[in-house]
């Protein structure tokens, strides 16, 4: 998906700002949003359409939602709704999604969060670039006021901060995304400290599971397999490190070395496919990890939990596409059966965004046989998105990835390149 440019701010550390420096760079921040809002508009639009877009920035408004307001904020949270899920309104399936629900519905901070994003990315045309930048300014200022109060680290905080990493991530800002992580890990060390009274929410640890393949806001653990190709959306060691006194310390550990394991299995496939080894090193450096890799995934699936479950199936599925010679296309097709089933039941709907950048989506889509019932599945539901953002003027929703991670003809990477070409209708 083509990026347009987006300004995020470090907050971390902002209470020991004095007034006058953090009046100061909150002017720096809205100059400098608007003024990369003008450039833009300048660049897309003819005389007219500059100076109404021009006039339109200006109109900032005055007033700010800084408390919850029940009215405004159930008819700002069906907009949002509206903007990610490709159903419209959405009800929540969980009672970890309807905490999340809520949450963003009672906090201003994270509403206006989510609907920077959202509306970012609704359409690229600029009036819909313009609406997202005053949704974008009032969440900086929000989280500036909430960071600049004493024990502010509240769950919209939290869920704030990460939404502002998943928006850089798909903006692929990474300076503006090791900022806001290292903010949300520093925010989660201190919630666990002799001195604070709530440990982090279960919806961000449920997040944090979903994450280890490819980042974002649904369990961190499930976002791990994305990590492994390189796009992690909230999935970093800091945050995994932040949360060990919080959660099951055994499951982080276990997912967060088995990612570890793969990522350089996966280097090492990559030399060997540039520089052939011999027999004997190919058994000792590839075909043992690997065994060793495929004992623990399975016994990660005896844990009772759906984002681990799911996420042992997808790394599966992974370690088999990366060195094939001992699967079969219907023993691949019933592991991305199994994986299908364990996506379905997952207590977090993703957004469609979220879908947008999911590997485990894409894992199944190339896992299962042309034919098969698994595979359409995994297409389907990633045509849809693609359609849906297609008709918004977006072209090529897999863009930034193919910019990122493309450009391979071969091995797991050059099917994952196949995918995307045939979704945007490339092919």
């Amino acid at each position: 998906m083509e990026q347009p440019a987006l300004t995020f701010v470090n907050t971390t550390g902002a209470s020991s700002l004095s007034p006058l420096a953090a009046k100061r760079m909150r002017a720096h921040i809205t100059k400098t949003n608007f003024a990369k809002r003008r450039q833009t508009a300048a660049t897309k639009s003819g005389p007219r359409e500059q100076f109404k877009e021009a006039r339109t920035l200006e109109k900032t408004p005055d007033i700010i939602p800084t408390v919850p307001d029940p009215p405004r904020d159930a008819t700002a949270f069906h907009q949002l709704q509206e903007l990610v899920f490709l159903e419209g309104r959405h009800s929540p399936g969980s009672a970890s999604e309807a905490a999340w629900f809520q949450l963003i519905a009672s906090d201003p901070v994270l509403m206006e969060a989510s609907l920077a994003v959202a509306v970012r990315y609704w359409s690229p045309e600029g009036a819909w670039q313009l609406k997202a930048s005053r949704h974008s300014y009032t969440a900086v200022h929000l989280l500036q006021e909430r960071i600049m109060a004493t024990g502010a680290r509240t769950d919209g905080v939290l869920g704030a901060v990460l939404t502002m990493a998943f928006g850089a991530t798909l903006e692929q800002d990474s300076v503006a995304w090791e900022i806001h992580i290292d903010g949300l890990a520093h925010m989660i060390e201190e919630r666990k400290s002799p001195a604070a009274v709530h440990p982090p929410p279960s919806w961000l640890i449920d997040l944090i599971v979903q994450s280890v393949m490819f980042h974002a806001i649904i369990p961190y653990i499930w976002d791990s397999v994305n990590a492994i190709f390189g796009f992690p959306r909230l999935y970093h060691g800091r945050v995994l490190d932040a949360l060990m006194d919080h959660d099951d310390r055994r499951i982080i550990l276990l997912v967060k070395a088995l990612c570890d394991s793969v990522i350089h299995l996966r280097k090492q496939i990559d030399s060997h496919h540039l520089h052939p080894l011999d027999p004997p090193s190919v058994a000792r450096e590839i075909e043992e990890p690997l065994s060793q890799l495929r004992y623990k995934v399975r016994a990660l699936r005896t844990i009772d939990d759906l984002y681990v479950q799911s996420t042992a199936r997808a790394i599966e599925l992974v370690l088999y596409l990366l060195w094939p010679s001992q699967s079969s296309g219907a023993h691949l097709t019933l592991l991305a059966g199994e994986l299908k089933e364990a996506i379905c039941r997952l207590p977090i709907k993703g957004c469609s965004y979220m879908n947008l950048t999911s590997f485990p989506l894409m894992i199944g889509a190339v896992a299962a046989d042309e034919d098969s019932l698994p595979r359409r599945w995994f297409v389907d539901r990633l045509a849809r998105e693609v359609r849906a953002v297609q008709l918004r003027g977006w072209k090529r929703p897999f863009g930034g990835l193919q910019e990122k991670l493309g450009g391979e003809s071969s091995g797991l990477m050059g099917r994952f390149d196949a995918l995307w070409r045939e979704l945007q209708g490339e092919d």
